[in-house]
């Protein structure tokens, strides 16, 4: 059985930002790709190919930058 422990959403926040960024690329798709596996619906595939558009742009703002 898995123990269920509570963790402060500031002390999630900050073990987060001291990740490397490849670390946390991994952590996001796990947490986001792998664990949805339901075809897109219209507005997601609209909304990811804007967000392909503006990355091939240079429009994204980095890890760091949030930090």
């Amino acid at each position: 059985m898995a123990k269920t422990i509570l963790i402060p959403e500031n002390s999630i926040i900050g073990m987060l930002k001291a990740l490397p960024r490849d670390t946390l690329l991994d952590i996001f798709a796990k947490i986001l790709i792998e664990g949805d596996a339901s075809p897109l619906s219209d507005e997601e595939k609209a909304s990811y190919e804007k967000a392909s558009k503006e990355y091939e742009r240079g429009e994204v703002i980095s890890w760091e930058d949030l930090k």
